[in-house]
């Protein structure tokens, strides 16, 4: 009934709860390895059954690619394709061509080097409604599940976080706690989640007290490095099109104004370059 696109950090994260729940998914992946390894309290090895795309049997697509990847991931897909990403702009681009596919917000730390994955701050899955046998299973796995009837504020709010975070952690190369702890990482991220809140609220999806939002994700998940600064350090493309570049984009759309989110765009895809993209 399921499949999971991509192994990486949240994706590890699904099948591991799917395998909780005594369900084995297939997977399609990118990075080949004799073994997936999941740490939460103890380590354990995936179970699941890597194909090249999604067989036509499978209800439900989860999705937990990057925003770059998304076109490639989406031709692997098959039913109801369910993004687990950051950023907006990946669940625009599904809908094109799948226009049953929904979105999914997860804000779970985790960190993920090669074939290994580490459970590094607890969090939960939402997902709206049409996904309730996926949140079961997810649910009887272990997971911290909420259904709700519309994902679009969660997945606004997120994005509000992830611009004040990540690019802030990628280009210090720091955890995510120097977010909290540093006072001038802090004053950049606080300029980056309001000015990234103002376009929310433009967009229809205001978010409450976007400073403190980003504060508690901060030291909630400290230890955690975010995806930007993991990419970034491997010289891997960033997601940075879908935070930062998403708030510029939607801010001129909207007509809110975003130094700040430029600018740290700007920054992200000057390192970008550096490795050759």
């Amino acid at each position: 009934m399921f499949a999971v696109v991509g192994l990486g950090a949240v994706g590890s994260l699904l099948a591991y709860f799917l395998n909780s729940a005594d369900i084995r998914p297939y997977a399609v992946v990118r990075t080949k390895c004799e073994r997936y390894l999941f740490c939460a309290e103890t380590c354990r090895e995936l179970d699941v059954e890597v194909v090249p795309r999604a067989p036509p049997s499978v209800k439900y697509t989860l999705i937990a690619v990057k925003g770059p990847d998304t076109a490639k991931a989406l031709e692997a897909a098959a039913g109801v394709p369910i993004l687990f990403q950051n950023g907006i702009g990946g669940l625009e681009m599904a809908r094109e061509r799948f226009p049953n596919a929904l979105g999914a917000v997860v804000t779970y730390g985790v960190y993920r080097e090669g074939c290994r994955a580490e459970l590094r701050g607890i969090g939960e899955v939402a997902l709206p409604r049409g996904a309730e046998e996926v949140a079961e299973a997810l649910e009887r796995g272990g997971a911290r599940v909420r259904v709700v009837d519309d994902i679009e504020p969660l997945r606004w709010a997120k994005l509000v976080v992830n611009a004040a975070i990540n690019p802030v952690t990628a280009i210090l190369r720091a955890p995510n706690g120097v977010v909290a702890e540093d006072p001038w990482a802090r004053a950049l991220a606080e300029r980056l989640a309001l000015e990234a809140a103002e376009v929310a609220k433009a967009a229809g999806y205001p978010v409450d007290d976007p400073v403190a939002a980003v504060m508690t994700v901060a030291r909630a998940t400290a230890r955690n490095i975010s995806s930007m600064a993991q990419d970034l350090a491997k010289c891997r493309l960033t997601e940075v099109d879908f935070i930062n570049g998403a708030v510029v984009k939607y801010g001129k759309r909207l007509g809110v104004e975003t130094p700040y989110n430029h600018a740290v765009y700007l920054i992200v895809k000057a390192l970008e370059a550096s490795c050759g993209f």
